[in-house]
């Protein structure tokens, strides 16, 4: 059905995120939610202290999600539920919530993959316990700025000094060597700079907290802390470096010749845009730097992969267009949203441009950018390090494989599983990986990274004389021009397409079979719809029942139809508009977007849904076509067969009103689901397709419609004009919406069903 385009594309715009990014950032705190439900036949749990109760629970969310939603059904070769077996006696018998939290540690460890951690809350307290440090000492060194006045004369704001989305600071960069936070890079004209800081230098002290005293203690309790030291350095830079306007840091450093030095600096405005790269995942400062080297050469830097870069890039593009190469300066980008390297690949080459597939449990989704009319043809060189991660190690492998692009630098992180995270009941957080990603060439990047053409690593001594060795190394090559491939155009992709997900090349698919009503759907057994399967000889002729319409179910109908305002006032309907949110079921997490629905008469009918992550997302059928568009740059157009006027959120609805829709209907009985009384109904089609009705025996309203394609469940059903339409639809337990208003026989803007202008769209 056509919506599972939308929902499918929003699961891969809003779940392929760099996994490291929610380790540090501060949280929004949310009441602890409880595992399962009595009578829910998920769990049993035994009656325990709160405490012990807690502990079990938080141990059974964490086997679950893994059983759930970790991709790899081999679970490394482990007998997953012999895990929960042999780990759930000893949980019942820990002490503490740190016991636990190392007991789980212990147990998901068996796994053997990264992304994979349970973070205890001790660690954010440690982190929170120095940011209060730091910003304690800040209060003071304002009430001294404030000479004379009083603390009962400060306004609220300059007595709060919690600001987790600071944008004032130093403008530096940290990196950790040898167990040292060595500035790698300064902005120009930023504090830092005129303060007398060097690239080289190392920062021991921040408003005289020790840094090696606070990863010492964060070590005492995440000792397998990897991903935790190799996003610390950003960490120290966004929460303790960076702080209030008009505030000072105290920084001790050692010099080039190691001598040590302090210095207080006056916190400056520093470029970065608050963004949000999905729900669950705090707000991030994307920092992004233009400039001109020298006549041939441009340079692009960003930290994140975000719908907001590829805007930036797509501007910065023309004012470059007339460079014969690009530098794209990777280094500490930590990755982000993996489909927006849809639309920044489609603006930097020609071709094809193959970025992998994402392996999930039961599934595999191909992921590719098409050529996009803002098009830079010349020379690419990405700069990449350690630090580099997730969405931006993948995307430097894809253009290194593609032969499109020279890499320098260090190699990467290697930490590239699509990842999730979730909050625990003992407030620890897991963060866990529902996909694996493989290149275009087979190459799995988790744990190995991506190898750069030209290896060349940066060092405090160069660093300290003003040279930045990787970049240098990039120029030289450019200036040379002597190592980059010949790029061999990709072939047209002959392949099976996937659904919508990529932007897709070669000659357009068949199109799909007229739209049919469903085959017969699951009958009514209890409180469920069971699925009834109904096998016979090959060489058995079926004979089909004959139409019939019994009475009782005919009844039911008619309340309904009655209830509803009638058939006519339905069959007056020529347009609407229905706009609410929906929340996107996945994976163990719901996603939120606004969603709003919109149709006009005879065949025009489209679908939009947006977030701040994702921008917006739109499924679109006008006449005999069809598109599925995003901003991240994703376009997939096909022709339809059949009649638009049933691809339709409300088509249940208006087949239940037409008398002829359903020649055979056949009362089943009452039953109960959800806790409410509901008449069954099984229909069949005029095309010999069935269908189950259920209608609420007290509102008489329709609650489901169950077919072998789909299924929606209808609620809330409210007063709008003359009519009384469901406010609340779900369809098939994944995608539930809740509209906030219905306008009917209204103007639709007919800018709703044609493709939308982006940046990208427009050639130089």
């Amino acid at each position: 059905m056509h919506w599972k385009n939308l929902l499918l594309l929003s699961l891969l715009l809003g779940f392929t995120l760099s996994a490291g990014e929610p380790v540090f950032a501060q949280r929004k705190k949310s009441p602890p939610k409880v595992w399962g439900s009595p009578g829910s036949g998920r769990f049993t749990v035994k009656a325990l202290t709160p405490e012990a109760q807690r502990r079990l629970e938080t141990f059974q969310k964490v086997w679950q999600v893994i059983s759930d939603y970790y991709f790899d059904p081999t679970f490394n070769n482990l007998n997953w539920t012999a895990i929960k077996t042999e780990y759930e006696p000893r949980v019942r018998v820990v002490k503490t919530d740190a016991e636990l939290h190392r007991l789980l540690h212990e147990m998901i460890n068996r796994l053997g993959r990264s992304h994979l951690a349970i973070i205890p809350p001790e660690v954010y307290r440690e982190i929170e316990r120095a940011k209060f440090e730091a910003k304690t000492r800040q209060s003071k060194q304002k009430a001294a700025l404030l000479a004379g006045k009083g603390a009962e004369e400060l306004d609220e704001d300059e007595l709060n000094f919690d600001d987790p989305l600071a944008q004032y600071g130093i403008g530096v960069d940290l990196r950790m060597m040898n167990n040292q936070f060595v500035i790698t890079r300064i902005n120009q004209n930023a504090a830092a700079e005129y303060a007398g800081l060097k690239t080289g230098f190392v920062i021991e002290k921040i408003n005289d907290v020790s840094l090696a005293d606070m990863v010492l203690r964060i070590s005492v309790y995440y000792a397998a802390s990897p991903e935790i030291m190799r996003l610390l350095p950003a960490e120290l830079v966004h929460s303790f470096l960076n702080g209030e306007k008009d505030s000072t840091v105290d920084i001790t450093y050692l010099d080039e010749s190691d001598q040590r030095k302090e210095v207080t600096i006056r916190r400056e405005l520093v470029k970065s845009q608050t963004i949000s790269i999905g729900k669950n995942f705090p707000d991030q400062q994307l920092e992004f730097e233009t400039a001109s080297l020298n006549d041939e050469t441009g340079y692009i830097r960003f930290n994140e992969f975000a719908l907001p870069v590829i805007e930036k890039v797509c501007a910065s593009l023309s004012l470059l267009k007339n460079k014969k190469a690009l530098i794209i300066d990777l280094r500490g980008n930590t990755g982000g949203v993996m489909a927006s390297m849809v639309g920044l690949s489609g603006m930097l080459s020609d071709t094809v441009v193959d970025l992998g597939t994402s392996i999930y449990k039961s599934r595999e989704e191909k992921l590719s950018a098409t050529p996009k009319a803002k098009n830079f043809k010349g020379r690419l060189v990405f700069l990449v390090d350690g630090s580099t991660i997730s969405a931006a190690e993948m995307f430097a492998a894809s253009f290194q494989e593609n032969g499109r692009a020279l890499v320098v630098g260090d190699k990467t992180a290697g930490a590239s599983l699509p990842s999730m995270v979730v909050e625990l009941p003992t407030g620890a957080v897991m963060q866990y990986p529902i996909a694996n990603y493989r290149s275009g060439k087979g190459a799995f990047l988790e744990g190995t990274g991506v190898t750069p053409n030209y290896p060349v690593a940066l060092d405090r001594k160069s660093l300290a004389a003003g040279r930045d060795l990787q970049l240098e190394k990039a120029l030289s090559l450019i200036k040379e021009n002597t190592a980059f491939p010949e790029i061999k155009k990709i072939p047209d992709y002959i392949g099976p397409r996937n659904t919508g997900l990529s932007s897709g090349w070669g000659p357009p698919p068949p199109p799909p079979p007229p739209r049919a009503m469903p085959k017969p759907p699951p009958a009514a057994v209890g409180k469920v719809l069971a699925e009834v399967t109904i096998k016979a000889p090959l060489t058995q002729a079926v004979k089909a029942d004959p139409p019939i319409r019994e009475p009782a179910a005919v009844k039911i109908i008619n309340d309904f139809i009655a209830g509803i305002g009638g058939r006519e006032q339905l069959e007056k309907v020529r347009s609407y508009i229905m706009e609410g949110n929906a929340g996107l079921i996945v994976r163990g997490s719901v996603q939120d977007f606004d969603y709003a629905v919109y149709r006009q008469a005879p065949d025009k009918y489209a679908e939009i849904m947006s977030s701040p992550s994702t921008g917006e997302i739109r499924e679109v059928y006008s006449g005999k076509n069809s598109f599925t568009q995003a901003d991240y740059g994703f376009l997939r157009e096909m022709p339809v067969a059949g009649d638009t006027s049933d691809i339709d959120i409300l088509a249940p609805i208006r087949a239940i009103i037409k008398e002829d829709s359903f020649p055979s209907l056949k009362y089943v009985g009452t039953y109960e689901r959800d806790g409410r009384k509901v008449h069954l109904i099984d229909g069949k089609s005029k095309d010999g397709a069935a269908v189950a009705l259920a209608f609420d025996v007290e509102t008489k309203m329709l609650s489901y419609f169950t077919g072998p394609y789909f299924g929606m469940i209808f609620g809330d059903y409210r007063k709008t004009g003359e009519m009384t339409l469901p406010f609340r639809i779900e369809r098939e337990h994944l995608m539930r919406l809740q509209f906030d208003e219905i306008k009917l026989n209204v103007p639709v803007d007919e800018s709703k069903f044609v493709k939308k202008i982006n940046c990208y769209d427009l050639p130089n």
